[in-house]
């Protein structure tokens, strides 16, 4: 069966495809067996040609209104490529191999969000400053940053249903949730998707450091980046990061867009080119 990755990078303000690029050389270094990445991208993008020689595949599709660009994150399983796919957030970069992941995943279960995350410290995150959305409802606590999925039957359906919630999600905020969000969230839509649909406990390996600034720290503004030293590694063809000196080593969720430039992805080109 077919394994991949797949990203959702339509650009606005930020330049998403550029992000995808960074995580696409990421997992070119990281992964020794499961590497390739699709991205989902506005249908009047205009794909530079070296990031088309990264991406695996390149979809196009209508360009939201919005300026909060998650109004198809409902699409996944009608554009992946792959029979199992890992979707993920594009601000993210891989520093270690996952490859043991696959290895596990869909034998139990043909869908698996992460539900634990950390942060930089690599402690596991335990405040819902974020989340009170889900303590309130109790709602399971899905991460849409980083989750697989199998194409079967059930799990097209459930599909269907993350769809109708993202086109009607005011009607399904004001019915089943208390205290709602004014906003449509993706993490609020596929686990109300999934208490609705499945009776099942969610409790998965699949993790990555999330570095929401007050995840690190109650008291942190917002641009962690300006507050916590961080620095890239080098050696033997392999690439780290460090942020106050601590290895990272779950998929990195850096969130603050400037954090990627064209230094870190010229580290990337160079160091793959090399080997």
């Amino acid at each position: 069966m077919s394994k991949g990755f797949l990203t959702l990078a339509q650009n606005g303000k930020e330049d998403y495809v550029k992000m995808a690029y960074a995580l696409a050389l990421s997992l070119k270094l990281s992964q020794s067996k499961y590497n390739k990445l699709s991205v989902v991208v506005n249908n009047d993008e205009t794909i530079p040609v070296k990031y088309l020689e990264v991406f695996d595949r390149v979809f196009y599709i209508d360009k939201p209104d919005e300026s909060w660009k998650i109004q198809n994150k409902w699409q996944y399983y009608n554009i992946t490529p792959y029979d199992e796919t890992i979707v993920l957030d594009s601000d993210m970069l891989f520093f270690n191999d996952i490859s043991s992941w696959w290895s596990e995943l869909g034998i139990y279960n043909d869908i698996d969000f992460t539900t634990n995350i950390s942060n930089y410290k690599g402690e596991v995150v335990t405040s819902d400053y974020y989340r009170k959305v889900f303590t309130n409802n109790k709602l399971p606590n899905l991460y849409t940053g980083l989750f697989y999925f199998k194409k079967t039957k059930e799990i097209k359906q459930y599909f269907k249903l993350v769809e109708l919630i993202f086109k009607n999600w005011e009607v399904f905020y004001e019915k089943f949730l208390k205290d709602s969000p004014k906003h449509l969230s993706g993490d609020v839509v596929y686990s109300l998707a999934a208490k609705i649909m499945f009776n099942r406990k969610w409790d998965s390996y699949l993790s990555f450091t999330h570095m929401r600034s007050r995840l690190q720290d109650s008291t942190m503004v917002d641009n962690w980046n300006k507050y916590l030293p961080s620095f890239f590694t080098k050696h033997n063809g392999h690439i780290g990061l460090k942020v106050c000196n601590y290895n990272q080593t779950y998929p990195f969720h850096y969130i603050k867009k400037d954090f990627m430039n064209d230094e870190v992805i010229e580290l990337y080109e160079t160091t793959l080119r090399l080997l």
